[in-house]
């Protein structure tokens, strides 16, 4: 059982884990465009204390493109994450954006569910921003969500996308046990570290313990599944670097264990490109992910991509 200073602990990791975002190409959420904007047909729904400003649709004389960052979203907590285009094709990285979530369970009555604002977070070069919110589903089905969009010049824009909310994921979920894995270390391998990461500057200590070993020590436990070198987004990377800094703080607290994506290192492409058992075993078809995990190897977050 967690002492209280355990789940303090675990409190303020998961307060920074809560800084995170996903991006991916592989099996994304269905979506299509969710059709004309629908705020000037619908009741304000905010949460106690909240206030928003909201665009007329007459005003909103941008163009935007909007993508759904997550693989997949199921019913009960996500982090719903959107990459926004402007009318150049170009990734916005600075723009007040307002979401209004819509269930679509009658596609021909739109219900309004709920708006919050969405915040941003970028890479450490700045080069990539989504905007993001913590929310959870009450139940499956087709959603969707509208998004207002106003620039640092007052410019404003509206658009909408389809997504749909699965009840459950193929991928191992909180509050579930992490599988029995003898994840590769570095006796496995001769000490040959280019065998176990991709990573320009690999750190050892990522390395030293099997996930079953780490599980076994009693304390927590972080792992990264993630490509740097590979990586279908630009999320490896930076995940890497991020992991490195917590473990610069945490590493006497808890264990930190990276598992690459594919198989055949340093060349997976000799392997087809085939994921690793542990992939497999978490049942993920995306990267990057991160997992907390307790001590008694119950997993407490997840989250999919860029965390900070």
């Amino acid at each position: 059982m967690m002492t209280v200073m355990m789940k303090k602990f675990f409190a303020i990791v998961i307060l920074g884990l809560l800084m995170s975002a996903c991006s991916n190409q592989a099996a994304p959420t269905p979506r299509t465009e969710f059709g004309q904007p629908l705020s000037n047909k619908t009741e304000e729904k905010h949460k106690e204390g909240e206030v928003h400003r909201h665009i007329n649709p007459e005003d909103a004389t941008e163009q935007i493109q909007l993508v759904l960052v997550p693989s997949e979203l199921i019913v009960g907590p996500n982090r719903f994450a959107i990459g926004i285009f402007d009318q150049g094709g170009n990734l916005v990285h600075e723009a007040d954006v307002h979401l209004h979530f819509y269930d679509l369970g009658d596609t021909s009555n739109p219900f309004f569910e709920s708006e919050a604002d969405a915040y941003p977070l970028s890479t450490d070069l700045g080069d990539v921003t989504i905007f993001a919110y913590e929310r959870e589903f009450a139940h499956g089905g087709d959603w969707a969500v509208e998004v207002e969009v106003t620039f640092p010049d007052g410019t404003e824009a509206i658009n909408g996308i389809r997504y749909y909310v699965a009840d459950g994921s193929p991928s191992i979920e909180p509050g579930e046990q992490v599988p029995d894995i003898q994840t590769p270390t570095l006796s496995d391998v001769n000490q040959q570290i280019e065998l176990l990461s991709s990573a320009e500057k690999p750190t050892p200590a990522f390395y030293t313990q099997s996930l079953d070993e780490a599980i076994a020590s009693g304390k927590p436990t972080l792992l990264l599944f993630a490509t740097p070198a590979f990586c279908q987004t630009r999320f490896c990377g930076p995940s890497y670097e991020i992991f490195n800094e917590l473990a610069d703080h945490y590493q006497d607290q808890m264990n930190f264990i990276h598992v690459e994506v594919f198989t055949g290192l340093p060349n997976p492409e000799v392997n087809n490109w085939a994921v690793t058992p542990s992939m497999e075993q978490f049942g993920l078809e995306s990267e990057p992910w991160i997992y907390l995990i307790d001590d008694e190897g119950t997993v407490l977050y997840r989250v999919e991509g860029l965390f900070t």
